[in-house]
């Protein structure tokens, strides 16, 4: 499974199936190349400044919880109006070397470089620079090796090691000098609401240096107006010495075999602290770190490897993708949730969404449940904010913000998010589906029924009943976010139709009356859920009560300059034309398949994929799925190629900004749900099989009810080992496995 096989080129890049490499540095090749480990996201292509020519000299280093807050202005304020906003701060680069050879710096202006290649490994999880300078003066070259890992195994530990040698003269002295690269990060804010601006000066001013010993010190920062501080301890495993800059330097013999030195930082929230336990992890020598980071990469993909037979392409992006939400989450990474765009950019701020409970937890659910409920646990720990939230829209239960990073809203634009009160029910379908998944009596019972019972009484309050259609949840927007404050979203009612009937469904009113739920309001929550309203036409979906009612646009006569169209129309021209950014209706068809015939399902795939822009990367993947579930299996496999190959080749045209991490999450449940037919429920998890036309073998891994199952699919034959045989039930007519408690 660990060979490597070479593979293609594409957009740039030299693929194989376990690598990501380049010869050249772009913006786009620092997010795909960046390293994390759910703590620490480091995104560096410039490591030795004299040798960047391009534009890629500052190094971005972020940690997940670490933010400082901004003053929202508004044109005009409104009561309830989030008054600051959340944003992950750009941190110091502690990955920066400076290299002189023979007291001539080693640079551009002194040299040029022959030769560059840059490789990120998913199966070591080390990135690797490697360079060929020759000094221009006396035609000496040296070879120079950078080594970067963010470990896996102890998540506040960020390694780099530096090799150099020469290779055509023998002696002479190298200088190496590192140190943090304080210089203030400004990203100015733009139109583009993707974007996040930022001004670290004022954060980077506020440093304290700590010395410990002559090879290590620390340097705590604080934000300038969240007051949180991040410290740092920085070690060395070279003689040196410090400079009065705060500079480390060491110098060396330089002769054709590597001459090495590996800088080891520390990170933690709060102040800084050295124990014996941390000075062991940062004097550890960098060939354990590396063999940890392996090794936990070995345990990673022994449980999760998608293998696929007949598909390069296929094989890379899912690899690709999977590695991705790991770097994002991380093994030991910490309380925190995934980011839009992990840790690669400071795309829309460093916030969580919705996109980690529709997108991105389903693979951590079916393959490391542990995980999934580090996840939900961060929505737990915030739930006084949400409540507090709902407080203020004067209702009672908890409304979890749209977009955070310490649980209080971050938008400014309620029609897009506050409206958007689908948040709740996707983190109610991520409990429900967590824990039919694993039977976890433990997290339903201390955290998981009282956020089913929150997130339901806000929506009791929300909605009312109508005594013509039933209960209705107006003013509310969708996924789809070109349409705005609507009444009854489609997708909405139906995940809080599943949300209020699994709650009273599976609970007594008993086990909640320690919550204070009294007997009508049991009733009002069985009421609300059978009286749910939906605009339905025969087999036609309304998305919602207005939306058939608008005019419908051809998207192919828009000028493909003008996507995506949030950049180029008002919300106003969009709110009242049938056009989608993204899936909307067809992902409640997805989330909850055994609500749907068939025939409703292609009736509105029919009617609304030709209206949906894709500006949104959450889009592709849910139109993969429904394509396989209806058959179609050339749209199907459009659909998912387009998603495993998001950031490979910068499909959305901004993944220099950062990864899309809801587009990784949807590789997996295209594959899983769509190509595979994945679906669960109470009683048993199902798989119907079908392999796109080139693929000539599939094998992968799911955790059912703390079994592991190893599922092998051909054109002919279907295979399911490891479990317990007496709960695998495969028909091979019929294409189906079935695996019971």
């Amino acid at each position: 499974m660990f060979l490597l096989v070479l593979g293609s080129v594409l957009g740039g890049l030299l693929m194989s199936l376990w690598t990501i490499e380049a010869d050249q540095p772009t913006r786009e090749l620092a997010s795909q190349l960046t390293v994390s480990n759910g703590l620490i996201g480091i995104k560096d292509l410039a490591e030795i400044p004299g040798l960047q020519a391009g534009p890629l000299t500052d190094t971005v280093v972020y940690v997940n919880g670490f933010y400082d807050y901004e003053q929202i202005h508004y044109g005009e304020a409104q009561f309830g109006f989030p008054q600051r906003n959340q944003m992950m701060i750009p941190l110091p680069a502690p990955t920066r070397f400076e290299l002189w050879l023979d007291d001539v710096p080693v640079d551009l202006n002194q040299g040029k470089i022959l030769a560059e290649h840059y490789q990120l490994s998913m199966q070591t999880g080390q990135f690797q620079h490697t360079l060929t300078w020759e000094e221009r003066s006396t035609g000496h070259q040296i070879e120079i090796v950078l080594t970067r890992i963010t470990s896996l195994k102890t998540a506040a530990l960020l390694t780099q090691r530096i090799q150099v040698r020469a290779l055509n003269f023998d002696g002479g002295k190298l200088r190496i000098v590192s140190g943090l690269h304080v210089r203030g990060m400004v990203q100015p804010k733009t139109f583009d609401p993707r974007l996040a601006g930022y001004d670290t000066t004022d954060i980077l001013a506020h440093q304290k240096i700590t010395p410990f010993s002559v090879t290590m010190r620390g340097t705590t920062f604080t934000a300038s107006h969240s007051r949180q501080k991040l410290s740092t301890i920085t070690h060395y495993d070279q003689p040196g010495r410090w400079l009065k800059d705060g500079n480390w330097m060491s110098t060396f013999d330089l002769t054709r075999q590597p001459v090495a030195m590996t800088k080891t930082v520390w990170h933690m929230l709060g102040k800084v602290v050295l124990d014996t336990t941390i000075t062991s992890e940062l004097t550890r020598p960098f060939a354990e770190i590396a063999a940890a980071q392996t090794a936990a990469l070995t345990d990673f993909w022994q449980t999760s490897d998608i293998e696929i037979t007949g598909d390069d392409e296929s094989q890379r992006g899912i690899r690709f993708s999977q590695f991705g939400l790991l770097q994002a989450l991380g093994i030991h990474g910490g309380q925190q949730g995934i980011a839009a765009k992990g840790l690669t950019g400071s795309g829309y701020g460093g916030h969580y969404f919705w996109d980690t409970e529709i997108y991105e937890a389903p693979f951590f659910y079916w393959n490391h449940p542990e995980l999934a409920r580090r996840l939900l646990m961060v929505r737990y720990k915030q739930l006084a904010h949400a409540e507090a939230y709902a407080k203020s829209l004067g209702l009672t239960g908890a409304l979890f913000p749209w977009r955070t990073i310490n649980g209080e809203e971050s938008s400014a634009y309620f029609p897009a998010s506050t409206a958007a009160i689908h948040i709740d029910a996707d983190v109610a379908y991520l409990v429900i589906r967590y824990y039919q998944i694993t039977h976890d009596d433990d997290f339903m019972q201390k955290y998981g029924a009282e956020l089913l019972l929150a997130t339901s009484r806000f929506y009791l309050g929300y909605g009312n009943f109508d005594p013509h259609k039933g209960f209705v949840l107006n003013t509310v927007t969708g996924p789809d976010e070109y349409t705005a404050l609507v009444d009854n979203n489609a997708y909405t009612n139906f995940l809080v139709q599943f949300e209020l009937r699994y709650l009273t469904q599976h609970f007594e009113l008993s086990d909640l009356q320690r919550f204070g739920v009294t007997p009508s309001e049991w009733e009002d929550f069985r009421a609300a859920a059978d009286q749910m309203y939906f605009e339905i036409h025969g087999n036609l979906i309304a998305q919602d009560d207005s939306f058939l009612s608008k005019r419908r646009i051809d998207l192919k006569q828009i000028p493909r300059d003008h996507f995506p169209l949030l950049m180029h129309y008002h919300p106003l021209v969009l709110y009242r034309l049938q056009v989608l950014k993204q899936a909307d209706l067809l992902l409640a068809m997805v989330l909850l398949p055994e609500q749907f015939t068939q025939a409703q399902v292609q009736t509105n795939y029919d009617y609304y994929e030709p209206i949906t822009t894709h500006d949104s990367s959450l889009s592709p993947a849910i139109y993969a799925i429904a394509a396989a579930r209806l058959g179609e299996a050339a749209g199907a496999i459009k659909f998912f190629k387009h998603t495993v190959n998001t950031d490979l080749q910068n499909l959305q045209g901004n993944t220099a900004d950062g990864l899309h991490l809801a587009a990784m999450g949807g590789s997996w449940i295209t594959f899983a749900w769509g190509l595979m037919g994945l679906t669960v429920d109470d009683e048993h998890a199902t798989l119907h099989p079908v392999l796109p036309q080139t693929w000539t073998r599939c094998t992968f891994k799911l955790r059912y009810r703390n079994q592991v199952y190893a599922v092998t699919v051909t054109p002919t034959q279907l295979t399911v080992t490891g479990g317990s045989t007496a709960n695998v039930t495969i028909d091979q007519a019929r294409r189906l496995i079935t695996l019971t408690p």
